[in-house]
């Protein structure tokens, strides 16, 4: 019998973007980009490009709706 998620065995995107996530905004990496004078938008744009990133993923992931 043969396994019908073949996806199994690597680790999925998902987990991957929720890491990410963790790492860009609950991390020390945080107080860094906080403090380093950067401008104010920067936190936006991370946020985005977050938000980007499962945009991308779930257009290209396939309509699990249907």
């Amino acid at each position: 019998m043969s396994d019908p998620d073949s996806s199994r065995g690597r680790p999925d995107l998902v987990i991957l973007l929720l890491l990410l996530a963790l790492f860009l905004f609950f991390s020390p990496l945080t107080a860094w980009w906080a403090r380093a004078g950067l401008h104010w938008l920067v936190p936006f744009l991370l946020w985005a490009l977050l938000i980007g990133l499962v945009a991308t993923y779930d257009r290209f992931e396939g309509d699990d709706d249907a």
